[in-house]
C-alpha cells in the first residue's frame, strides 16, 4: 500500500521529528511504502520571518535574519533524523499548486501533533486534511490542542473531515472538541511515541551518553516559563541528590541558567539519549512528558502557557495526574509506581494498536 503522510514537520522542536517518525515506522512494519509531506507553513517560511523585520531598521533586520538562520540551521539539525531513513516530497508552502503535482496514493494519512490547532497553525490548515484530495483519508492520533473550535471554523472542518472514512485523535478534549461538531466517529489514541516501546527508541537512537553521576533532565518547550521551570527542577535536583542537566534545541546560555551541564543546539538523538539515562525529568512539554512515561522516568510536568489539554489528557488516561504541577509548591513527595502506569500503557497500546491497523485495512 502506498501511504501519503502530512503531519508536522518545520518546527524547532524534538517531538516533531520523533512522532513523524514513529509514526512512518507503525506503517512501515506493516508493509506500507511512505512519503512525507514536506510542507512548510508559510508563517515559518524564511521570506514571511524576514518580512516582518524588513521596515524596522537595521539592527532589527540584522538581528531577525540571524534569527532566520539559526532557525534553519536547528531545523535542519532536528529533521536530518526524520530524513536518514524516510522518503519526503520536495519542500513547498504552496498546497494550491503542489496537490497538482502529486501522484495519486492508496491512503491519504493525517498524523500526529497539533495539526488541527487552528490557534497553533494560524486558521484551518487545507494541507492538514489533504483539502481538494480525492481518495481514502484517514486520521490517526491527530491533535487538537485546544479545547474547541472557533464557531467561525465550524462549517469549514465539518466539510473536511466529512471526506475521512475514519478518525482518531490524541486528546480526549479533541474527541470533544469534534463531537461538538457533529462528528462522533472519533477514537482517542495513544500519540505514535507512545506506540514504540522503549526497547525500540533504544535502537531507533543513535547515540549512546556515558552517565557518570545521577542526573536530572530539564527540558522545556516553554521559553517564557524558563526561570519558574528550573527553579523547580533545582529544588528537586537538591532534594534527591541530583545533577542538573538542561536539553534544548535553540542556542542557550549557561551564564543565565546555571546549570551543571548544559546540551545547547542539541539533535534529536542527544534527547533521546539524555531521556533513557536521566534519574528524574522536569519537563513543560508533551513529548518530554510522553518519553519520560516511555522510559519509566521519574518526573513532573510544569503547566505551560497555553494548548495544556495535550498532556493533561495522557496523565489521565494513565492515572498520573499529579505530577502535573503549576509552581514549586505542587511538587508531589511521592514517586510514580510504574508497575500501573506501565500496565495502563500496554493495554492502550494494544487499543490504539487495533485502531491503526484498522486504518489501513482495504
Amino acid at each position: 500500500m502506498k501511504v501519503l503522510l502530512t503531519t508536522i514537520v518545520d518546527n524547532v522542536n524534538y517531538g516533531t521529528y520523533l512522532q513523524a517518525y514513529a509514526t512512518v515506522k507503525l506503517l512501515k512494519d506493516r508493509k506500507c511504502d511512505v512519503d512525507i509531506l514536506n510542507y512548510i507553513r508559510y508563517h515559518l517560511t524564511p521570506e514571511h520571518m524576514l518580512s516582518k523585520v524588513k521596515n524596522k531598521g537595521v539592527k532589527s533586520y540584522l538581528h531577525g535574519l540571524i534569527n532566520i538562520v539559526l532557525d534553519a540551521y536547528m531545523k535542519r539539525n532536528l529533521k536530518k533524523f526524520l530524513l536518514q531513513k524516510n522518503k519526503v516530497t520536495p519542500n513547498f508552502s504552496d498546497w494550491t499548486s503542489f496537490k497538482k503535482t502529486l501522484p495519486p496514493y492508496d491512503l491519504y494519512m493525517v498524523g500526529s501533533d497539533q495539526v488541527w490547532n487552528t490557534e497553533h497553525n494560524h486558521g484551518v490548515d487545507g494541507v492538514f486534511f489533504f483539502e481538494g484530495i480525492s481518495g481514502k483519508k484517514v486520521a490517526y492520533a491527530s491533535s487538537v490542542g485546544i479545547e474547541s473550535f472557533q464557531k467561525e471554523d465550524y462549517s469549514k472542518i465539518q466539510t473536511l473531515l466529512s471526506d475521512f472514512s475514519k478518525i482518531s485523535v490524541r486528546e480526549s478534549f479533541g474527541v470533544e472538541a469534534l463531537k461538538n461538531l457533529g462528528i462522533d466517529n472519533v477514537t482517542q489514541v495513544l500519540d505514535p511515541t507512545l506506540m514504540l516501546s522503549k526497547e525500540d527508541w533504544r535502537k531507533i537512537g543513535k547515540k549512546t551518553f556515558r552517565k557518570t553521576e545521577p542526573f536530572l533532565l530539564v527540558y522545556s518547550v516553554e521559553v517564557n516559563k524558563d526561570n519558574e521551570t528550573i527553579a523547580i527542577a533545582r529544588k528537586i535536583a537538591k532534594d534527591r541528590g541530583l545533577k542538573l542537566y538542561l536539553i534544548s534545541p535553540y542556542v542557550k546560555f549557561n551564564s543565565k541558567l546555571k546549570v551543571d551541564k548544559l546540551f545547547s543546539l542539541a539533535d534529536t538523538d542527544t534527547f533521546l539519549a539524555l531521556f533513557q539515562e536521566a534519574d528524574y525529568a522536569v519537563v513543560s512539554s508533551f513529548h518530554g512528558t510522553a518519553f519520560a512515561i516511555n522510559f519509566g522516568c521519574q518526573f513532573v510536568t510544569v503547566a505551560p502557557e497555553r494548548f495544556s489539554t495535550r498532556v493533561q489528557s495522557i496523565l489521565k488516561l494513565l492515572d498520573i495526574e499529579n505530577r502535573y504541577i503549576h509552581n514549586i509548591n505542587d511538587i508531589p513527595p511521592f514517586d510514580i509506581d510504574y508497575s500501573k502506569v506501565n500496565n495502563l500503557l500496554e493495554h492502550h497500546r494494544a487499543v490504539s494498536e487495533t485502531v491503526f491497523d484498522s486504518l489501513i485495512q482495504n
